[in-house]
């Protein structure tokens, strides 16, 4: 039985002086190799929903936690990769999240996005209850890097 692949990618801004989310874009690869914008209704796919609130619960703790360590986010760009088998049942989950910092912060302001900051983000991110009701056997593999 062949593997599905599900890819998703995640854009959002972040601006001064709250940082809260502002413009939140999610786009999904489909078979045709195009990227479709995702607005959730009731006629989409079950599994796609799932998949989008998984993306979506990752995205929430990142962005309160760095709010949190007082990060000057400007945007965020991700990636989500999901493999699972042909009977629905996830066996990956591949993301790469690509932060971005707000380029008028001033270094004394950019100082608390240092590597233990950014690794406390990640393990954070592992809390989210979406993340934490998948199966134990499933691969998951969340990166968090800093751009610029």
């Amino acid at each position: 039985m062949n593997p599905r692949s599900f890819h998703f990618r995640l854009t959002s801004h972040h601006p001064a002086p709250d940082r809260s989310t502002k413009d939140l874009v999610v786009e999904f690869l489909t078979e045709a190799g195009t990227w479709e914008p995702q607005q959730l209704s009731l006629t989409m796919p079950g599994f796609r929903i799932y998949l989008i609130a998984l993306l979506l619960c990752q995205h929430v703790y990142l962005v309160a936690n760095a709010r949190e360590k007082h990060i000057p986010l400007q945007k965020v760009e991700a990636d989500l990769v999901v493999t699972a088998s042909s009977d629905w049942i996830v066996a990956s989950v591949e993301g790469n999240f690509h932060l971005h910092l707000d380029a008028a912060a001033s270094e004394q302001e950019r100082r608390p996005a240092d590597a233990e900051a950014i690794a406390f983000i990640q393990e954070r991110m592992k809390l989210c209850p979406v993340s934490r009701n998948l199966p134990e056997g499933v691969h998951k593999h969340i990166v968090l890097e800093i751009q610029g």
